[in-house]
């Protein structure tokens, strides 16, 4: 068994971001981090237009490239990596461990690979069900057993471009629905008939009449049917651009959560501060409030954290 590191690099390398935090191993403080939008997504499209390279070499070079003006020479700390870095379209593809999970090493796949004599990479995969997969949330939901743990079951939210939101069940999560409502919004607002007809706001301006109003339709499965309405009334009112983009965050925020209302679980709700309020507006407006735990920004950002320093501690353990 070797000792703890002092440190540790957390990589979180998403679809179109890429993040490191150097972090305290005991404490989980950060003390630096960086990012950029090479996400994996990206990044592959630049390998595939690159020629004399393979994907593994063409990732890590940039990885290493990160690590360069991120880390001083005599920093060679481990690194571990979570998110699309362990798919196909990534630097090294893991397989999708299976249903039911927790944070035991039995549960998932990881993978310890050499960028260098004195850089060592942890990757960890992603897990995978007949309905969903997911690629990083995972060690999100690990980082988050503990808020968990005192409930024998429920339904962990994790909203955001492909929401997912896992059951749990004495101490394992046991099922996955995902839901495509962040990309929809995208899609939607800016590349069909209504993009005219709806304006980004911010939450500032925030109109909970028309979200509701939006959440209510989609509560009821009118999603479709509700959408052509908001090029109706920004035709006969060119002011509502505003109102139009609360009003389909709510419609779509809706017809994710609508099952829910049936759902007897406690549910759990954890995801960046820019989504938190809306989604925290709408399941209070839909759910018994006993029933929903909102999880606080600060212990969302840790999650993943956390994730990844009880996956890395296996490297110690053996």
């Amino acid at each position: 068994m070797m000792s703890l590191p002092k440190y540790f690099v957390s990589c979180d390398w998403g679809t179109t971001n890429f993040r490191l935090k150097l972090v305290a191993f005991d404490s989980l403080e950060v003390v630096r981090e960086t990012s950029s939008v090479d996400g994996v997504k990206r990044l592959y499209q630049s390998f595939l237009e690159a020629k004399d390279t393979n994907q593994f070499d063409f990732f890590k070079d940039n990885l290493m490239h990160q690590l360069a003006s991120f880390l001083s020479e005599n920093e060679t700390y481990p690194i571990v990596a979570s998110g699309m870095i362990s798919s196909s379209i990534g630097m090294y593809e893991l397989p999708y461990a299976n249903f039911p999970f927790d944070s035991s090493k039995e549960s998932l796949v990881t993978q310890k690979l050499e960028l260098n004599n004195d850089l060592k990479l942890t990757l960890i995969s992603g897990i995978k069900n007949k309905s969903g997969v997911m690629r990083g949330e995972e060690t999100q939901a690990i980082g988050l057993e503990d808020s968990l743990k005192n409930i024998p079951r429920g339904i962990l939210l994790l909203p955001g471009t492909h929401s997912k939101h896992l059951t749990f069940k004495e101490g394992y999560f046991t099922d996955l629905k995902s839901f495509m409502t962040g990309e929809l919004f995208e899609v939607i607002s800016q590349k069909t008939i209504l993009s005219s007809s709806i304006k980004f706001a911010a939450q500032k301006s925030f109109d909970k009449d028309e979200f509701l109003r939006g959440v209510q339709l989609g509560l009821r499965g009118k999603l479709s049917s509700s959408l052509f309405s908001i090029r109706t009334k920004h035709l006969e009112n060119s002011s509502c651009v505003i109102e139009n983009y609360f009003f389909l965050s709510g419609l779509l925020i809706g017809d994710e959560i609508a099952y829910l209302t049936k759902k007897e679980e406690t549910i759990f709700l954890a995801c960046p501060e820019s989504l938190l309020y809306l989604y925290e507006v709408a399941l209070k407006s839909s759910v018994e409030k006993d029933r929903l735990v909102v999880i606080g920004n600060q212990d969302f950002e840790q999650a993943i954290l956390i994730g990844q320093k009880n996956i890395l501690k296996y490297d110690y353990n053996e």
